[in-house]
């Protein structure tokens, strides 16, 4: 059970960061997609090793944080999870693992989703 703090802070703050940073997308999964809803971003690096050189390399990716009431495809709500698509216009990313970290990470108040992808089509 999320704790008071977690409520207030959904309740009151999160619109206000959404109204202000929010970005309109959708989230696809196959040929299924969840209607647009409201999401937040970040473009965070991570340290990865490179699979052919066994290399450190620095990787960029988009951190988005996806309110979990809004991931609901013919009724049903889903889990986030590699493969699947965010789609913001004509925009797409890729949900996929970052180095030592699972795709989609469930919050800790369980209201949103910290999902990890890459960029793969430019609108």
């Amino acid at each position: 059970m999320p704790s008071l703090f977690s409520q207030r802070f959904e309740d009151v703050a999160m619109p206000i960061m959404e109204t202000w940073l929010g970005i309109a997308v959708t989230l696809r999964s196959g040929a299924n997609e969840t209607a647009s809803f409201t999401a937040l971003s970040s473009d965070r690096e991570y340290s990865s090793v490179e699979f052919e050189t066994g290399l450190q390399v620095k990787v960029i990716a988009r951190d988005w944080l996806l309110p979990a009431s809004s991931l609901v495809i013919a009724g049903e709500e889903i889990d986030p999870t590699a493969g699947m698509l965010i789609i913001e216009g004509d925009d797409e990313y890729e949900v996929l693992p970052i180095q030592g970290r699972p795709a989609a990470e469930m919050q800790p108040d369980g209201y949103r989703w910290l999902v990890h992808t890459k960029q793969i089509k430019v609108g």
